[in-house]
């Protein structure tokens, strides 16, 4: 019998949080295809959604502690791309596969320098986004065209992010593939939920509706217009609630916002979660008027929960919500026009529930993360056999 060639694929992104959410669920999917998959990044000093490379040893991946700063620390970056130039080399990676913007860098030095057959980075978004300074942004896109020339390939989520990243010349067109975020169908699904348990759990009355968000409690997500526009809604409806889920350095601020707005008693601010799912099956609208999205996974989630979406018309969120069919797209910022949708949508039970099911069936039809993580693989054969990995044509055939 003829043994099966190993493919050994490294993943490199910063903390076991980001580990957990984007690189676990593929790296699972890989192992089942044959592959031998490692992820390196750092232990996360603020551990925010509690996430230990332990835990995720004991969960079965195979972990490498690289110590990565999150911020630029030139010698930190240096001790980090060095460790990683030598682990690459010991171990012999056929795929190097990046994510995130920091780990992207160090990572796609260190597997350059260390000449390994296939380099990928996936950039949820590039980093030179409108909201900081001029002078940074550029600093920041002619780092991202410098990276990009160590690696075979860029994956971005969007069209929208491919358009930012050719505008400001990352790579050119063929080096930056577009590949949508997948979506757990199986975990994200009403039938596998308790709504009532939920509800009962945040003291919500049965026939409360409930408006909620699932975020990071940071200034890009816009969740002061989310409750400015709570405000205006909880005005003309007494028993609506409104949930937020997640943590952040603005948890503080919004709950104190909350106070002055005087819907302190009306709004539940659940924290970090495990069990999105469940939290999302107890809302009735998912609302989110963020003001920059690569994708905007929460939202396709939502969808796939049955839940419609009131969202921000930025250009990724066009290619993940069917405005007007699967939920409602307003500007960012614009909490009157948020606090409308939300009224209407409330009160028209049947389009709602409309919304959902077709938000579930979108999700079914393009965010299926089996047939993401298919294409992904598909991309990883394609490459290896472009710079003749033998073993990149024979591992599907075992």
């Amino acid at each position: 019998m003829i043994a099966c060639p190993i493919l050994k694929v490294l993943h490199v992104c910063t903390v076991p949080s980001t580990a957990r959410a984007f690189v676990a669920p593929l790296a699972s999917y890989l192992e089942t295809r044959g592959y031998e998959v490692t992820i390196a990044c750092s232990e996360d000093p603020n551990q925010e959604i509690g996430v230990t490379m332990e835990e995720m040893r004991a969960a079965g991946f195979r972990m490498k502690e690289i110590p990565i700063p999150r911020l630029i620390q030139p010698i930190g970056d240096l001790r980090a791309t060095l460790e990683l130039y030598r682990f690459i080399r010991k171990e012999r990676f056929a795929i190097v596969h990046t994510q995130t913007t920091k780990a992207g860098f160090v990572g796609r030095l260190a597997a350059s320098l260390a000449r390994a057959p296939v380099i990928i980075h996936s950039a949820y978004a590039f980093p030179f986004h409108p909201y900081l300074p001029a002078m940074r942004r550029k600093v920041y896109a002619w780092m991202e065209r410098v990276a990009a020339k160590w690696a075979d390939l860029v994956m971005v989520p969007t069209d929208a992010v491919r358009l930012d990243g050719l505008y400001h010349q990352v790579a050119p067109p063929e080096k930056i593939l577009t590949v949508p975020m997948g979506i757990n169908l199986q975990r994200f699904s009403r039938q596998r939920t308790n709504p009532a348990a939920i509800r009962e759990e945040w003291g919500v009355p049965f026939d409360a509706p409930v408006v909620g968000s699932v975020a990071r409690l940071v200034p890009d997500k816009g969740l002061e217009c989310f409750l400015d526009a709570a405000a205006r809604v909880a005005a003309l409806n007494e028993r609506v609630r409104f949930l937020i889920v997640g943590d952040g350095p603005l948890r503080r601020a919004l709950e104190q916002q909350a106070q002055r707005l005087g819907i302190a008693d009306r709004v539940i601010f659940a924290g970090m979660r495990s069990d999105i799912p469940e939290q999302m099956a107890a809302m009735d609208l998912f609302v989110l008027p963020t003001l920059r999205e690569g994708f905007g996974v929460v939202l396709a989630e939502s969808m796939a929960m049955g839940v419609p979406v009131v969202a921000s018309d930025i250009p990724a969120l066009l290619e993940v919500v069917a405005n007007g069919e699967t939920g409602i797209l307003l500007p960012p910022g614009d909490p009157e026009r948020f606090a409308v949708a939300i009224l209407d949508l409330l009160r028209d039970e049947t389009r709602r529930l409309a919304m959902g099911a077709a938000g579930r069936r979108r999700v079914e039809l393009l965010f299926d993360e089996r047939q993401i993580f298919a294409r992904i693989e598909a991309t990883y054969t394609r490459l290896l056999r472009l710079k003749g990995h033998q073993s990149g044509t024979e591992v599907t055939r075992c």
